[in-house]
Order: C-alpha cells, then structure tokens, then sequence
C-alpha cells in the first residue's frame, strides 16, 4: 500500500486515496519556473536539489512524504508547484492564481490542497481538479495558516494581529476569532499529537494555546492559551517568524 493509503482505513476511502495519487503521479510537461538537478555521490547527506527560477516564499509537505508544495510569491504566472519527489518532475497546480498567494497545505488524510490569499482559503480537490469550499478569513491580510490533524480544523494568522480559527463543519466563516499577539502574527501550527498550537509574532512572542477539538460534533472546539514564550529580540520590524513542535518530545523551536 501507498504512503497515501496508509492514512485512510476503508475501501471507498483507498479508492480516494488512489486517485489523489494518480493525479499526482502523471507524468508532466517540463516545468519552465524550476530546474531538477542530479545529485553526486560526492555531494553527503544532499538527495536533491531544485532551483526555483524566482524566489521561494514557503514550502509544505503532503503526509506521504512523496510530495513537495513550493510558493512563489513573486512570480507572475506560476505562484504554486507541487514537486514529484520520486519522479523529479514539477506540476503547475494553477494556471493563473485567484490573489498573492500567502502559504498552501496538503489535507492530511483527503486528497485536498489548501490555498490561502490575503482575505480568503481556497480548498481544492485533487481528485476532481476543482474547488470545493470558499473559506472567508474576515481579516484585512492574512499571513499564515495551520491545518487540525484530524482535518476538520484550521487556523489562520493575519498581519492585522488576529488568529481565526474554522470549524469546517460548521460554516465557511471563522468559528471564532482571537487577539492574542501585538503585532503581526508570522506563522502558526498545530502539534501532531497533543491538543496544542502555537503562534508567534513580530511582538517576539510565541504563545503556546490548548486546543481541543472533540470527536462528538455537537461540541465546540475548547480554546485555552496556555503559555507566554519570549525568547527572540527585535531585528529591524520583524520578531518570530516560524515555529514547529517537535514530533515526539515537548519542544517547539522557533526562528526569527
């Protein structure tokens, strides 16, 4: 079974899953914005590499950890590709992108590819090639997003000092909205295992939130800072600009 198919557990589910992966899988026309380039055994611990023809603003992974999503803000025509990591080749996803693209995400169990722009979250689905929900940030510019592990759920950051938070279940607007920074909030994520997010800022705070989301539906999300991490001075206008759990232990590493 696929590194897809590990994610799903029953047979319409596998069906699903397959088709995500032959759409990803197709062989593509060469890619004009990117340059795959042979890696030598003299080159340690390098297993690729990839030079992108504009800048790169973010990079995401999907779970199977055979594909590599890339943005590019600055390009004109060619914001998003997804790398076939086993194949080397590129696909275009989009051949004209609705707003400056801020960050994309990988659903992590349905073949679903998150875009967020500055006021709106495009879901798309691979399978059927279009889009299938239309989610409304009520912020002047976002500038991050986070997606639940279990799917159903997402965050999203904002210049504009606001984290919302979707339930998707629910409705297409923010389930609720939250003023925990004093600047711009940089970058958001979930952890993989615990009902934790963390969020940090040009404020140089990262704050650590319990978020619980519950398997019965009638019950609302449990939102609960937790704690106030300040470990980064201020360079130039800019404070904390990333951050990632750790998979395992009780870390978070932040950058900026």
């Amino acid at each position: 079974s696929s590194g897809i198919n590990a994610e799903y557990g029953g047979l319409g589910d596998r069906l699903v899953s397959d088709a995500a992966e032959r759409t990803l899988s197709k062989d593509l026309k060469e890619c004009e914005t990117c340059t795959w380039y042979p890696v030598t055994d003299g080159e340690e611990g390098l297993k690729m590499k990839i030079t992108h023809h504009h800048g790169v603003t973010g990079i995401t992974w999907h779970a199977s950890g055979k594909y590599l999503a890339v943005t590019m803000r600055d390009s004109p025509n060619c914001a998003v590709l997804i790398h076939n990591l086993q194949k080397a080749s590129s696909q275009k996803p989009f051949n004209k992108s609705k707003g400056q693209i801020q960050q994309v995400a990988f659903h992590p169990n349905k073949p679903f590819f998150f875009v967020l722009t500055q006021r709106y979250v495009r879901v798309y689905n691979l399978v059927k090639q279009a889009m299938v929900r239309k989610l409304v940030c009520g912020v002047k510019w976002a500038s991050c997003m986070a997606i639940h592990p279990k799917g159903d759920n997402l965050i999203v950051g904002s210049y504009d000092k606001t984290l919302v938070w979707f339930d998707m279940d629910l409705s297409t607007k923010p389930y609720k909205s939250l003023q925990q920074h004093k600047k711009a909030v940089r970058d958001v994520c979930f952890h993989s295992r615990l009902p934790l997010y963390s969020s940090v800022s040009d404020d140089c705070s990262a704050i650590v939130t319990h978020g619980m989301v519950y398997d019965d539906l009638v019950k609302n999300p449990l939102i609960v800072p937790v704690k106030v991490l300040r470990a980064h001075k201020p360079c130039t206008k800019y404070g904390v600009l990333c951050n990632v759990f750790h998979p395992a232990l009780p870390w978070l590493f932040s950058g900026g």
